[in-house]
Formats: C-alpha cells, sequence, structure tokens
C-alpha cells in the first residue's frame, strides 16, 4: 500500500496538511521587508502578500495563508513558521501559526474533497485526511503558486 508524508500545521487553531513532497524547507519566522505595494496605504498585489522573508540572501515573497483562505486575522504567534514551497520554478513562502509534525499516512487515510468543497474559490484543498473521527483538509501549495 502506497505511504504518503503529510506536514500537518495550524492556522487560528485548526490543523491542515500539506504533501510533503511540496514543501521545500520550513523556517523560522522573522521579521519581513515589505515594499512599496505592502504598507499601510496601499494595498499589495495580492491581499494576502505580508512582505519579503530574507531566507539565506534570497527575497522570498510570503503569502499569509490564514488571509488566503479567508479565516479570521489573527496575530503571528512566537513559534510561527513559513513554509517554502516551489511550483514551476518559483519559490514562495506561506506564513502559518506552527508546523507540528510530518505524518506517513497510507492511502487509505486521504481522501479527496467533495464536490462542494472543491469550488474555485477554495481550489488548494483537493483531499482531506482522515483519522478516526477527526479529519484535516490538505493544502496544495502548487495550485496557490500557479494562481497568482
Amino acid at each position: 500500500m502506497k505511504e504518503t508524508q503529510v506536514v500537518v500545521f495550524f492556522l487560528n487553531g485548526m490543523p491542515f496538511g500539506a504533501d510533503a513532497e511540496e514543501i521545500e524547507e520550513v523556517v523560522r519566522y522573522h521579521a519581513l521587508h515589505k515594499n512599496q505595494e505592502c504598507n499601510e496605504d496601499k494595498a499589495c498585489s495580492l491581499p494576502c502578500m505580508e512582505g519579503y522573508a530574507d531566507v539565506r540572501g534570497n527575497m522570498i515573497p510570503v503569502v499569509n495563508l490564514g488571509k488566503y483562505l479567508g479565516l479570521e486575522e489573527a496575530a503571528v504567534p512566537s513559534n510561527a513558521k513559513i513554509i517554502l514551497a516551489r511550483a514551476d520554478g518559483n519559490l514562495a513562502g506561506f506564513l502559518v501559526d506552527n508546523v507540528t509534525e510530518i505524518m506517513r499516512l497510507d492511502e487509505n487515510s486521504i481522501k479527496k474533497a467533495p464536490g462542494i468543497i472543491a469550488t474555485p474559490e477554495n481550489e488548494c484543498i483537493e483531499k482531506f485526511v482522515v483519522i478516526g473521527e477527526n479529519l484535516f483538509p490538505v493544502i496544495r501549495f502548487k495550485t496557490i503558486l500557479k494562481r497568482k
């Protein structure tokens, strides 16, 4: 039976997952650089764009994943992380509250999202992890990166 590794992270106290194969690395959150588009007077090109993280000398755009998903805005916790993901050669960071574990799951624990959830607004949620009575969505970062 095929196994999948899912990185588990939290947003506003709720668990989410992402396929480990989509993630390059996870780094600690640190103060982000803002550009002219990302200041208090102007909206960013993406409302969920927080700024840029300096990761070993590379300026990486950072998306607030909670805002992107339409979750209630909350303060950035001290243990926040930035998940770095790449699609079509483009690297971006996704701000999350915390990354807690990497789970090894068999294919029976991962279910396709029902059609009612798989709408254009939620197209980055293609699957759910189901463990007993608990379930949480699996985010596909490549879908978000291609949408930008």
